[in-house]
């Protein structure tokens, strides 16, 4: 009887060690690859950051628009902010960059700001809102691209709906539903019932100061037009207050700050009707020196020039500076060429303080001459300015 033979065991026989080794380098290796290929393509994940079509966020376009509306440099507060509010549109917090263009918009209303305004407001949904701010872009500047592109891009948006009006739109009966006026631009308007009120906004041209010439043409014999004019914060200004009898026209000007908003406003004398013309033009009556109102803003005469200027109002001043060349004694000629201006003369030493004044004039149309010692290579500042609220055009001569 055979004996029965015991099966044989497998032996299982462990792998070396620096297999293992080698494989797991190889799948980390693997997976360091394809977490470079996906990054490379994806790109890194970081904050989302939203962009509006049209909104501007670059600050030179504000720097520049506010120096040519205003005619002077930006304080830096207001970069900020303007950087503060693009940061929120970056976050999508456009409640938030609204709240802070708003306040941005009332020391510097220019195109850019009413602009991003407008763009914020299609966000909130608030078209009527976003309209507004567009004309007060065009208000300013009746060509202004970023706007004219907006507008072309809202849906539906009816040909000139943004611009200032060339006939009264209705209700304009206060205020806040003030017709925006272009200048330059008549505008065909009427009242139409005893309680009627119409009311227009303007915005006063760019620097350098300006008179601005207001005027309405009466289309109708039984409108007897009463007028007032209100600053931006509703205080009415004391000008061309007189009474007007039926089918009268009238013109009047004035000399607001550059880039301001006024406020007209027409009804009827005595429960009055009828059609009229309203319109805003400005006379261009600045010198080519201008904006020199200030003695930080002034243009720098060479001794023997001989320059034309002028006295605009009552309100207007001139600065000038010159380098003298010699120590001694400089000789200042203002030859009027008016006969209504009353000139007068104020001069500064190189630290900008008072040095004294000109020969005190009573008479319309005089000249006045003028003596003041100086220093050699240094600069000094004088002030042509009128006396008696008189205006008018004269000539300077520093030698």
């Amino acid at each position: 009887m055979a004996t029965p033979t015991t099966p044989r065991r497998r032996v299982r026989r462990e792998k070396p060690l620096l297999i293992h080794y080698w494989r797991t380098v190889t799948l980390l290796a693997l997976v360091a690859i394809a977490a470079t290929i996906y990054f490379f393509v994806r790109g890194p994940r970081g904050p989302v950051v939203r962009r509006l079509n049209g909104y501007i966020t670059d600050v030179r376009t504000l720097q520049k628009e506010y120096a040519h509306f205003q005619g002077k440099a930006m304080k830096p507060d207001l970069q900020q902010a303007f950087e503060q509010a693009a940061d929120r549109v970056s976050a999508g917090d456009y409640p938030g960059a609204e709240s802070i263009l708003q306040g941005v918009v009332k020391t510097a209303p220019v195109p850019v700001v009413f602009n991003d305004l407008g763009i914020l407001y299609l966000q909130l949904n608030d078209r009527a809102r976003a309209i507004n701010a567009f004309r007060d872009a065009l208000a300013r500047d009746i060509d202004y691209t970023p706007v004219r592109l907006s507008l072309g891009r809202m849906p539906d948006a009816a040909s000139g709906i943004a611009d200032p009006v060339t006939a009264e739109v209705e209700p304009n009966n206060s205020i806040p539903y003030a017709n925006v006026v272009g200048m330059d631009r008549p505008v065909e308007a009427e009242i139409s019932t005893e309680a009627d009120q119409d009311y227009f906004r303007i915005t006063t041209p760019p620097a350098p100061r300006d008179l601005i010439e207001i005027s309405l043409t009466n289309r109708s014999k039984t409108l007897a037009p009463h007028f007032r004019v209100y600053d931006d914060e509703g205080n009415i200004l004391p000008v061309n207050r007189e009474q007007r009898g039926a089918g009268a026209s009238f013109s009047f000007v004035i000399a607001p700050p550059p880039n301001t908003t006024y406020y007209l406003n027409v009804s009827g004398d005595n429960t009055s009707v009828g059609a009229y013309a309203i319109q805003v033009k400005p006379l261009k009556k600045f010198d080519s020196f201008e904006p020199d109102d200030d003695i930080y803003s002034v243009h720098a005469l060479t001794l023997g020039q001989t320059i034309d200027a002028n006295i605009m109002d009552a309100d207007d001043s001139d600065y000038y500076s010159f380098e003298s060349p010699r120590s001694g004694v400089v000789s200042i000629d203002i030859e009027n060429r008016s006969g209504v201006l009353i000139p007068a003369l104020t001069t500064f030493t190189p630290d900008r303080r008072t040095s004294g004044f000109g020969p005190d004039l009573q008479t319309p149309g005089a000249s006045l001459h003028h003596t003041m010692a100086v220093q050699e290579g240094q600069t000094y500042f004088i002030q042509v300015w009128s006396q008696a609220k008189t205006a008018g055009e004269y000539r300077l001569k520093v030698e």
